[in-house]
């Protein structure tokens, strides 16, 4: 765990499935705001200990330091959006998986992590653990929604519908994965005023 800044405000990254601690996004962010946190986790287990492993990670910055926002791509979106309601945190998302025992469910059997090309199955027992932790739409701070319209792996007409109401969302030509974390920097400070 990188250095936990006492009273000022600091950025978490969440990264996806088949993703690490090493991802292009994690990095490109961290060019961005050098003191991200990155709250990794293993996604090749069920989604209790996945939820734990992360939130343990963010706990233990909450304990030193309120002004947490939490970044998410795809399932780690989807994370982000469910500790943005638990603990009352800003976010801000992009192409966020929100229903993973369906949205995953393409992915089942042989996976490969993207930059290590480690080889693990991916479950049915895995995939229906998510159904205990919901997201809903009672979101104290609305979070953030960047959503490429291009993207083929998570549907974004499913995200908008089901967010529209409750986040605010920016549509654009992006695919699945982000082409420039930094062209959305305007959209990680206007988080910041949340803690004005």
């Amino acid at each position: 765990m990188e250095k936990i800044l006492q009273n000022q405000i600091q950025f978490a990254y969440i990264h996806g499935f088949n993703s690490n601690k090493n991802s292009r996004s994690f990095l490109e962010l961290q060019q961005i705001y050098p003191s991200i946190y990155d709250f990794h986790y293993n996604y090749m287990q069920q989604a209790d200990f996945a939820i734990n492993e992360i939130e343990n990670k963010l706990r233990l910055c909450l304990a030193s330091n309120s002004k947490i926002i939490l970044i998410g791509s795809s399932l780690g979106g989807y994370f982000a959006l469910y500790f943005s309601q638990k603990y009352a945190l800003p976010s801000v998302v992009f192409n966020p998986v929100t229903f993973p025992e369906k949205q995953l469910a393409p992915f089942l059997g042989k996976n490969y992590n993207f930059y290590t090309n480690e080889q693990w199955n991916f479950t049915p027992k895995i995939l229906t653990s998510y159904e205990k932790y919901p997201l809903n739409t009672s979101m104290l701070i609305a979070p953030q929604i960047i959503l490429g319209t291009n993207d083929t792996t998570i549907d974004p007409h499913i995200t908008n519908s089901f967010w529209k109401k409750s986040a605010k969302i920016l549509l654009t030509k992006e695919e699945h994965s982000i082409a420039h974390y930094a062209e959305y920097k305007i959209y990680f400070e206007l988080a910041k005023t949340f803690f004005n």
